[in-house]
């Protein structure tokens, strides 16, 4: 009887630990995988840092996304006065950022090393390499996104205008604008039509970017650029001496300068526009009047804002010290913005746009949680603690063994 006991006793054991050890064999392997897979997620605790030399800006596509800023040939995500930089592949001085409206994860940043795009999918997390189908030496300028026809635009200093088209796995070459003069801006809407600004020439596109044709009904030419993604798209533009100009189709114009102090016979300098993306009636401009036609005299006005598509403007910050180069808009917080100038490009914030930050040395945020790591480490404790339960086991079971052994009848 004794021994019927023992050997159903040791059976279960038996069948425990080889429980357990399947156990510890699943916790184990899953602990390797979950910290091989820790390993390879990109590190999250970086420097929070105020901007000082930015060079480009794509703002958030609503208030709840990330701007993205290029400053110093790096890349940083944020908003407001609060930024992080994000890692770029080695080696890469990014000069040019662009985000889809209708996938904000879906970022494109241009080298100025190289011609060449970059492309991520995941807000700036990893990158691809799109090289641009070309033997020139050059720098990419400046990009605009056509989400709905998946169509991205690539400008360059020495080597035109690039079409690229996303099939899904991959971008592809879809068109070449050669152009003699650097791209300084593109514009591209939903419905197909896009503009691309050089020093002194404007071009619109035609069959969506297959064909390009110089705009030539502008009283003076265009400085700068933006759009808003209305029904339909709004293009705006700012002209060297006649203010503001504005139409959906990129082809009729008309004046859009009222409350700017344009009047005829005056010249209105237009230096820079921009969209709030989050509110496409906020429009802001910066500019400047001119005086006299040969070696003008520019005496810098400021930074205007309308909230009803240009309608109207009102003065949000008088700046007659210094000219804007650039202006970055806040998404969704209509009047704060912030103004790049001819002296300085750290951002100078106007409105009700906070200050940047200035951040302690070394500061930096927490990192955020990598919960790959965590489980890891939770499987490894539970391994350890059937690790533990087993060895237990089987210094009882040796006990249980020894104890039966001598319960046993002698042989005879």
């Amino acid at each position: 009887m004794n021994t019927q006991r023992f050997e159903q006793t040791t059976e279960t054991a038996m069948k425990i630990r080889t429980l357990l050890l399947t156990l510890i064999t699943f916790f184990l392997f899953g602990a390797i995988l979950a910290g091989m897979v820790s390993a390879r997620e990109p590190n999250r605790q970086v420097e929070t840092v105020s901007l000082s030399n930015v060079r480009d800006y794509a703002p958030a596509v609503s208030a709840d996304n990330l701007s993205y800023a290029v400053d110093g040939g790096l890349l940083f995500a944020g908003n407001g006065g609060r930024w992080q930089r994000l890692s770029t592949p080695a080696g890469l001085i990014v000069n040019a950022v662009a985000v889809s409206s209708r996938q904000p994860e879906l970022v494109y940043i241009g080298a100025a090393n190289e011609l060449a795009l970059y492309a991520s999918s995941d807000a700036g997390q990893s990158w691809m390499k799109i090289g641009l189908d070309t033997t020139a030496i050059g720098a990419v300028t400046d990009i605009a996104v056509d989400g709905v026809n998946r169509l991205v635009y690539v400008g360059t200093d020495t080597d035109g205008l690039h079409r690229l088209r996303d099939v899904g796995t991959s971008m592809i070459a879809a068109g070449h604008l050669l152009l003699d003069e650097p791209v300084e801006e593109i514009v591209a809407a939903t419905n197909g039509v896009a503009l691309v600004r050089t020093t002194w020439h404007l071009y619109r596109a035609e069959d969506m970017g297959l064909r390009w044709v110089a705009v030539e009904n502008l009283p003076s030419p265009a400085t700068a650029l933006a759009l808003a993604q209305t029904t339909p798209p709004t293009f705006y533009v700012g002209t060297a001496s006649s203010g503001v100009r504005m139409s959906q189709d990129g082809i009729n114009w008309q004046s859009a300068n009222a409350g700017l102090g344009f009047t005829p016979g005056s010249q209105l300098f237009v230096n820079d526009l921009a969209v709030d993306p989050a509110q496409p009636g906020v429009v802001y401009a910066a500019t400047s009047l001119t005086f006299g036609s040969a070696n003008a005299h520019t005496t810098p006005v400021g930074v205007a804002i309308s909230s009803d598509g240009a309608a109207n403007w009102a003065s949000l910050a008088p700046l007659s010290d210094v000219a804007v180069a650039m202006l970055l808009p806040v998404s969704g917080e209509a009047g704060a913005v912030y103004a790049l100038t001819t002296a300085s490009r750290t951002p100078l914030a106007l409105g009700s746009a906070p200050q940047m930050a200035a951040m302690a040395a070394g500061e930096s945020v927490p990192a955020a949680p990598n919960y790959t790591g965590a489980l890891a480490w939770i499987l490894a404790a539970l391994a350890g603690i059937g690790l533990v339960v087993l060895v237990v086991m089987e210094v009882r079971q040796r006990g249980g063994d020894m104890a039966g052994g001598a319960g046993l009848p002698a042989a005879v």
